[in-house]
């Protein structure tokens, strides 16, 4: 998570989340089959999927923001969730990916925390972090790229992409705006074949953030990855033995674990 997004009041905050009630699933879906979004959707349940928020709603929601937003590993900030963090360790054993690539780096602290975590698996990975402004701090095995999430050929260039060792772990952590996220998706489409991932995080922030928030963000990460599947969804699947393992999208990123299955 590379964007401070703390909740606006705790107790306000709480009861907004307390009292919502669950239409968005019924109203996205509708309009979906309205306007015909279920194109290159695998069947309705992809539609109703991705119209499904996070379980984990109300005051915890908020204080687990408010402790992910403290977290340092090694004293650097990271901004990670411990859903995430378990869900991470999981899915970095079962892939053992030899180059891990970081769209949006803030500190550095994941970049750090991910190369530490694949290192301790014995696994020789090449990561590269791209951010606006890179951090400062040098990590082993590390490249910190300055780039732009909307402009990834500029800093990723064919020649590049096609040196690096597979398989390849990206993660989508820029600035959760849905042209970004959806940029993302978008080129890492031509590179990622059948059994490899996508991370997009922090689609949290529909549950977390008002609608007027999120609007600022064009609809924000799980806007993208809807868009990305109303055009591409033959070739993902969302992986619901990530996104749910704690309980229905209890995960920052919700519906946000897309694996390439051909």
């Amino acid at each position: 998570m590379t964007s401070e997004l703390r909740p606006r009041c705790y107790t306000g905050f709480g009861k907004y989340l307390l009292n919502r009630q669950p239409t968005r699933s019924r109203c996205v879906a509708a309009a979906y089959r309205i306007i015909g979004f279920d194109v290159g959707l695998k069947d309705n349940r992809m539609i109703e999927r991705l119209a499904t928020g996070s379980a984990l709603l109300g005051v915890p929601l908020a204080t687990i923001q408010d402790g992910t937003l403290r977290y340092t590993y090694k004293g650097v900030p990271t901004y990670k969730n411990p859903f995430d963090l378990a869900l991470y360790q999981m899915l970095l054993w079962q892939q053992k990916p030899r180059t891990l690539i970081e769209i949006g780096s803030k500190w550095g602290g994941s970049a750090l925390w991910f190369a530490d975590i694949i290192r301790s698996f014995g696994v020789d990975c090449v990561i590269h972090s791209i951010d606006i402004t890179p951090p400062s701090i040098s990590v082993p095995g590390v490249t910190f790229h300055r780039g732009d999430g909307r402009d990834l050929a500029a800093t990723l260039p064919a020649d590049l992409i096609e040196s690096l060792p597979r398989p390849m772990f990206v993660i989508e952590d820029a600035d959760h705006h849905c042209e970004t996220t959806l940029a993302v998706l978008r080129f890492f489409d031509r590179w990622l074949v059948a059994g490899e991932y996508i991370a997009v995080e922090d689609g949290i922030v529909d549950d977390l953030y008002g609608p007027e928030f999120v609007a600022t963000l064009m609809g924000g990460p799980r806007r993208a990855v809807e868009l990305f599947l109303r055009d591409r969804g033959q070739d993902y699947e969302i992986d619901t033995s990530l996104c749910d393992h704690f309980g229905t999208n209890v995960t920052w990123n919700v519906n946000g674990y897309l694996r390439r299955v051909r």
